[in-house]
């Protein structure tokens, strides 16, 4: 009896099925996840590197490719993923500090223009409510696609937006008034 040639090909087959799920999995959503690495770092470096470690735990997980070829599974690697590079800068503004304090160099000014002034402002939210803001109109996420990744219903989103946005229009007022009052002094 030779070997059964049907049973050796299902393997392979079901191989490729997965890669090709991959490629379309990273051409769909790789953008989406950039942006939402650039909006949670500030960094385009930093953020193509998480990127890339994202896409690399999926594939890396591609045996569970139903329940981790998804855009909610992604994001949740990518909070996990920020989270260590949030640690890892910690540590790196740590020892910056040090270095400044024994060579006691001034740290560079930063420009001041809307952007860093907006982006400052949205820091200042709760990390929920950061988040819904940079998915909504960072990353122009569909209401839908942001109920899938928090794990939601659609109108959980939109109340929980408009609380969101509410809240960075009083930050953003009281930032304004805040200048005023530097401006008249």
């Amino acid at each position: 009896m030779g070997p059964d040639i049907a049973n050796s090909r299902a393997p392979r087959a079901h191989a490729t099925t997965v890669a090709r799920s991959f490629e379309v999995l990273f051409r769909e959503y790789h953008a989406v996840i950039v942006t939402a690495a650039f909006n949670r770092l500030n960094d385009i470096e930093d953020a193509e590197n998480v990127t890339a470690e994202v896409f690399t735990a999926a594939w890396r997980h591609r045996g569970e490719h139903e329940a981790v070829f998804t855009l909610r599974w992604l994001y949740a690697t990518l909070r996990n993923v920020v989270g260590n590079e949030y640690r890892r800068r910690s540590r790196a503004t740590r020892r910056y500090q040090r270095l400044v304090a024994e060579t006691s160099v001034t740290q560079p000014a930063l420009a001041d223009d809307d952007a860093i002034m907006l982006r400052h402002v949205v820091s200042k939210l709760r990390l929920d409510d950061r988040e819904l803001i940079w998915m909504a109109y960072w990353e122009e996420l569909s209401r839908e696609e942001m109920a899938e990744i928090l794990g939601c219903s659609v109108a959980a989103v939109k109340v929980r937006l408009l609380r969101a946005r509410e809240r960075l229009r009083k930050l953003l007022d009281s930032h304004a008034s805040a200048d005023d009052e530097r401006g008249t002094r």
